[in-house]
């Protein structure tokens, strides 16, 4: 991979962690809104915990993709070959990056689907 592309990764990730700045803010409204949605029953909280933990279930899903694409690309780098300790780097990085994509999405149906408002797992 030239330097160029690792480059433009780089920016690519720099943009992805300022994305989970937002999240973690978010994700901190969303834990308040739970915490009055607990003391007072309100379903005005209940409706804003379930947004706000959607948008950032879906937003974590989209970044796993992104990772699942770029761990594909890098696998056509190599020829098919467990022996070459980069390519099983490279396939090992892509089921890990598989992994997280299925649970994310899985995390996504579940607060679609849910009742209750519950905290967000590990995004």
């Amino acid at each position: 991979m030239n330097i160029g592309v690792k480059l433009n990764r780089l920016k690519n990730e720099d943009f992805i962690w300022i994305i989970y700045f937002f999240v973690a803010i978010a994700a901190l409204y969303s834990n308040s809104e739970e915490r009055k949605y607990y003391m007072s029953k309100s379903i005005d909280a209940k409706r804003k915990v379930k947004t706000v933990n959607i948008t950032i279930l879906t937003i974590a899903f989209f970044i796993y993709l992104y990772f699942v694409l770029l761990s594909t690309d890098d696998l056509k780098d190599f020829k098919n070959n467990l022996d070459n300790p980069k390519y099983a780097e490279a396939m090992a990085r892509l089921i890990a990056s598989i992994l997280f994509l299925i649970g994310g999405a899985i995390y996504v149906v579940l607060e679609v689907v849910s009742n209750e408002p519950d905290e967000v797992g590990f995004i």
